[in-house]
C-alpha cells in the first residue's frame, strides 16, 4: 500500500536548498530535551567528536547556528533551531490527515482490489487510538477500507450526504455543563433509523506547557497566555464554547481563539512550539508532546450508521474485530481512554439519552 509521507527543506537566501533529514531533527529534538551534548550523545549511541561534526555541517550549510553551548552548563538550541524542527513538527501533524484520505484514495484506484473483499467507507473525528487501529494489516486482508478524518460535525455530514456509511464522532458524558454541545450535536444526531456501536470513553482536558501554575481561561483574557482551537466542524471546538460561555468571557475577545487546528494532536504540538499557551484536547495528544494535562470531563466515542447497514458484510467483519481482544488491550493501555462499552450496539436515541443523564 502507498504511503505518503512529508519531506522538508530549507530554501536560503541564495535560493540552494537543504534537506532537512530526520537525522539532523532528531539529533536537535535530543539536545533540546537532554539540555546538554554528552547527555544527547548517550541517547542517540555516537561520540562527542562525530555529533558535534554533524551539528558543524548543518550550521554551515544553512547559514544559521543551530545550537548553543554554556560550558558546564550544557547546550541548548539557539532561536533558528528552535523554529526549525517545531515548523517541521506542525507542518507534519498539520498535513497528517489530508495525506491520510489521499494515499486511500490513490490505493482505491490504483491497487487491484480483491473484488470478494467487503468494503466500507468512513468518516472518523480526530482520534489517536483509532488512527493507530486502523493501521491494523490484518482487519486490511478481510476488508476494504476508505477512511477520512475529520471533525464531528464534519463526519456526520458526510453519512446525511451519503458520502460514507459510517460516521465516528463523540459527545461529552452528562447535560448539565454540556447542553449547549448536546444541543449542537443534536442537530447532526438526528433521525430513527439510526444505531451508534460504541468504542470507548475518552477524558478531555486542558493542555498546556509543564509549570507550577498553569494557565486557565482566566489568564487569556487578560492577556496573559494564548489560546489555541480546533476548527468548528468539531465537538471539541463547541465544548470550548461551553467552557468561555460558563467562564462569562467573549470568545471574540480572547487571543488565539481564532487560531484554530485540525487535530488534538496539532493543538497540542502548536503549544509545545511555544506557539500557544492552552488549549482543550485529549490526554494522548498532551503526553505525545509532555504537556501538563487538566481533565475537564469524560466524552464517549461512537460510531453512528443507519440500522440497515448493520447487516452489511463489511460491518459483519468490523463489529468482531472491534471486539476482539487486541483492540480491548490498544484502548485500555493508551492513557486517558477507557473500553466501557467496546463494540455495544443499540439505538442512537437511548444512547445520546443515556450519555445525557450520567
Amino acid at each position: 500500500m502507498l504511503n505518503l509521507k512529508v519531506s522538508a527543506r530549507w530554501k536560503k537566501d541564495d535560493g540552494q536548498t537543504v534537506e532537512l533529514d530526520q537525522r539532523l531533527l532528531s539529533t536537535l529534538k535530543t539536545i533540546d530535551e537532554k539540555g546538554s551534548i554528552s547527555l544527547a550523545c548517550k541517547s542517540l549511541g555516537v561520540s562527542y567528536r562525530t555529533l558535534w561534526s554533524q551539528i558543524q555541517q548543518y550550521n554551515e550549510m544553512l547559514g544559521e547556528d543551530l545550537v548553543a553551548t554554556h560550558g558546564r552548563a550544557g547546550a541548548c538550541l539557539t532561536r533558528f533551531g528552535h523554529k526549525l524542527i517545531w515548523m517541521v513538527e506542525q507542518g507534519n501533524v498539520r498535513v497528517a490527515p489530508d495525506l491520510g484520505m489521499v494515499g486511500e484514495q490513490l490505493n482505491a484506484e490504483w491497487l487491484d482490489i480483491d473484488q470478494n473483499k467487503p468494503w466500507i467507507s468512513l468518516a472518523l473525528s480526530d482520534d489517536l487510538v483509532l488512527q493507530g487501529l486502523f493501521q491494523n494489516t490484518a482487519l486490511y486482508k478481510k476488508l476494504q477500507v476508505s477512511l477520512r478524518w475529520s471533525g464531528s460535525i464534519a463526519a456526520l455530514s458526510a453519512l446525511h450526504r451519503g458520502e460514507v456509511r459510517v460516521a465516528g464522532c463523540h459527545l461529552p458524558v452528562g447535560l448539565e455543563e454540556h447542553s449547549h454541545v448536546h444541543q449542537i450535536m443534536r442537530r447532526w444526531l438526528r433521525g430513527s433509523n439510526l444505531s451508534v456501536v460504541e468504542l470507548f470513553e475518552r477524558d478531555i482536558g486542558w493542555m498546556s506547557r509543564p509549570v507550577a501554575s498553569p494557565p486557565t481561561l482566566d489568564d487569556v483574557a487578560k492577556r496573559r497566555a494564548l489560546l489555541v482551537n480546533r476548527n468548528s466542524a468539531s465537538s471539541t471546538h463547541h465544548q470550548l464554547n461551553a467552557l468561555i460561555t460558563k467562564a462569562c468571557l467573549n470568545p471574540e475577545e480572547l487571543p488565539g481563539y481564532y487560531h484554530e487546528e485540525n487535530s488534538h494532536l496539532a493543538v497540542a504540538c502548536t503549544i509545545a512550539a511555544g506557539h500557544g499557551d492552552l488549549g482543550l484536547g485529549i490526554r494522548a495528544a498532551a503526553d505525545h508532546y509532555g504537556l501538563q494535562f487538566r481533565s475537564v470531563s469524560k466524552e464517549r466515542y461512537f460510531l453512528v450508521l443507519h440500522n440497515n447497514d448493520l447487516n452489511y458484510p463489511a460491518m459483519e467483519i468490523m463489529l468482531p474485530w472491534l471486539n476482539s481482544p487486541e483492540v480491548l488491550a490498544q484502548v485500555e493501555q493508551t492513557a486517558g481512554y477507557r473500553a466501557t462499552h467496546l463494540g455495544r450496539t443499540q439505538a442512537l436515541e437511548v444512547f445520546l439519552n443515556e450519555i445525557q443523564e450520567k
